[in-house]
């Protein structure tokens, strides 16, 4: 089932067959079907919109999950604890804090609004899916992350490096004069 509240669509397909990863052909069909019609591309990745780095450097750090119960296991188990956002080849990279391999790759942040600079969009190929990433920092407040049903909060660089509970985790990547964070190779 999908749905479009705002365009007042929806759309129910049941199927008896489906392909071996788990999702059927139910739900790309679905999906499909409502792009179709809301007139939408077919690619749900926009590469006609520009990269902005000059406001990655905003963007890169490490995030952390909302406190409270976990009321989302699947998506949870996903991202495990967190995700980091870094620049790679030119690209923002979201990379979430999970024992999934494919998951830990990173995957690149698609700029997917042409007038917000801090609202993008990530494809997961395996798994057939792509979500909507956005940036957030309220007046005063601080920076988050959203996706689909998730919130993350941007951890402050004190607490991503020497000490307090998060002394596991790596150095915070250092800042490069680009604009953009640099993205820092660690040896195994």
């Amino acid at each position: 089932m999908v749905v479009a509240p705002d365009e007042g669509l929806g759309l129910v397909v049941f199927s008896n067959t489906g392909g071996l990863d788990g999702r059927g052909a139910a739900e790309p069909l679905a999906a499909a079907l409502l792009r179709r019609l809301l007139s939408l591309p077919d690619q749900a990745i926009r590469m006609d919109i520009p990269p902005r780095p000059e406001t990655w450097s905003e963007l890169c750090g490490w995030y952390s999950s909302d406190p409270g119960p976990v009321t989302n296991l699947f998506m949870r188990a996903l991202w495990g604890a967190g995700a980091e956002v870094v620049v790679r080849g030119g690209h923002p990279l979201l990379k979430p804090l999970t024992p999934v391999p494919a998951m830990r790759r990173g995957m690149r942040l698609y700029p997917d609004d042409p007038d917000d600079p801090w609202v993008f969009r990530v494809e997961i190929p395996e798994y057939g899916k792509h979500y909507r990433v956005v940036f957030t920092q309220p007046e005063g407040g601080e920076m988050r992350l959203l996706m689909e049903v998730l919130s993350f909060r941007k951890r402050p660089e004190s607490a991503t490096r020497d000490g307090g509970s998060t002394a596991r985790l790596p150095p915070a990547p250092p800042r490069s004069r680009f604009g953009g964070c640099a993205a820092v190779r660690r040896r195994r």
